[in-house]
């Protein structure tokens, strides 16, 4: 569904991303493990257009996308929920949710409107009046969701979907983007939080210093106290 090949992106003279490498399959959910710095939002970035690489390829379902404009990769099918949610603080729920609306280009099973949005966030539902200021952060955060499944993705990409969360929340974040996987997006999500990734992901990946340093199962990482301690900060 995506494959990034020997990306290369730098801001200004520092040189982020060294060779990035990896692809996500139709079907799938990857999580992009790393410490602050390691280069993961520039990742996405490059990713969807807000940042150019110099080299290296990105392509969506085959297609190159290196090139293009933000605005017609995501017409391809490619969904965001930036870090920091980033909802309309003066819009209504209900109108930060239509604004970007975008049917599919095949309507029937797994089309997203708002009556579905509404079921998948119920509390969204019930604050459909309200202002995004009005929200919780748990609640901006399944706003953000939402907005991105309005635009009628093939492939949701997510930048920390866990910041400043509280931990129940994190765990309803982390079902609602198994749901998701289950319901056929492929997705990528860039996280700092281990438990929300293994949760969610078939496959983990961890950057340092702008390079993929290990791959593996959730599994495997849970396990691998070495990896965990070295590129992740945790403690054994």
């Amino acid at each position: 569904m995506l494959e990034l090949q020997d990306v290369h992106s730098y801001y200004g003279t520092s040189y982020i991303l060294q060779g990035v490498s990896f692809s996500v399959p139709q079907g799938k959910c990857v999580a992009l493990l790393g410490r602050n710095g390691a280069g993961k939002t520039t990742t996405i970035h490059t990713i969807v257009g807000l940042h150019k690489a110099k080299q290296g390829s990105i392509r969506f379902k085959d297609q190159p996308i290196e090139s293009l404009p933000p605005h017609q990769i995501s017409r391809l099918g490619i969904g965001f929920v930036p870090q920091g949610r980033r909802i309309f603080p003066s819009l209504t729920v209900k109108e930060n949710l239509t604004m970007p609306a975008r049917k599919r280009k095949q309507e029937g099973r797994g089309h997203w409107g708002l009556e579905r949005i509404y079921e998948l966030f119920p509390v969204l539902k019930e604050r459909e009046n309200n202002f995004g200021t009005q929200l919780s952060g748990g609640q901006q955060q399944m706003l953000a969701i939402g907005r991105a499944l309005m635009t009628n993705p093939e492939f949701l990409l997510m930048d920390e979907p866990s910041e400043g969360l509280a931990p129940v929340i994190i765990d309803q974040v982390g079902e609602i983007i198994v749901q998701l996987k289950e319901a056929g997006l492929s997705i990528l999500i860039v996280e700092q939080n281990i438990s929300l990734a293994c949760k969610a992901a078939d496959v983990i990946l961890i950057m340092n210093k702008g390079k993929i340093v290990w791959s593996g199962s959730p599994d495997e990482l849970m396990v691998n106290e070495d990896v965990q301690h070295k590129y992740l900060g945790v403690s054994a």
